[in-house]
């Protein structure tokens, strides 16, 4: 199983600075936007998560809008899935999502979170969800709703979310690869090779 995390939580940076200061601009990075940086890097070494997850506790301690705090537990939680420490993700994930609901970052790294913990159900909640928020990364939540699919058993539902996520991005090579393993006979059931 192959599941892909969403863009982390940008509206973290962009909720963070008050209206009036929107044109002042700050040298340096803020420990927010290490946070979100360090959560939205692909490369998640342990030195880098533990360093993110600093930058992300250091976020919290300061005075952040609803939506900047959301955005910023998302990001941690992020880290924290990628340590493997998934009670803390999901801690996190759920106070995101409590402090905006609206956050489908939150609900795609949810959803791959309880998809990785075998939580089929769920995952796919999150991920419906998301896809009704039309999150940014729309392919890759039909493509992890697919998986969340085909693992409870559903292969056909989950041939259907593959292809959506190919329509979707037609170079995404993971649906491709999960799409090349089915056949699709005339009675409209999908099987796997």
């Amino acid at each position: 199983m192959k599941l892909y995390f969403a863009a982390t939580a940008a509206i973290a940076l962009l909720a963070s600075a008050p209206a009036q200061a929107a044109s002042v601009m700050s040298a340096g990075r803020t420990v927010q936007e290490d946070c979100f940086r360090a959560a939205a890097s692909p490369a998640h070494t342990d030195r880098a998560v533990a360093n993110g997850i600093a930058a992300c506790n250091m976020a919290l301690t300061g005075d952040l809008s609803q939506l900047a705090r959301a955005g910023t537990l998302v990001n941690r939680g992020t880290l924290e899935a990628a340590a493997g420490s998934n009670d803390a993700a999901m801690a996190d994930f759920n106070a995101g999502l409590a402090r905006d609901p609206n956050l489908a970052a939150g609900y795609m790294n949810r959803g791959a979170a309880l998809l990785r913990a075998a939580r089929y159900d769920e995952a796919r909640a999150d991920f419906d969800r998301a896809i009704d928020l039309n999150t940014a990364d729309l392919h890759v939540a039909y493509f992890n709703r697919g998986e969340a699919q085909e693992a409870s058993g559903n292969l056909v539902a989950a041939y259907h979310d593959y292809r959506k996520a190919q329509e979707l991005a037609p170079d995404f090579k993971p649906a491709s690869l999960e799409l090349a393993r089915f056949q699709v006979s005339d009675h409209r059931v999908a099987t796997i090779r």
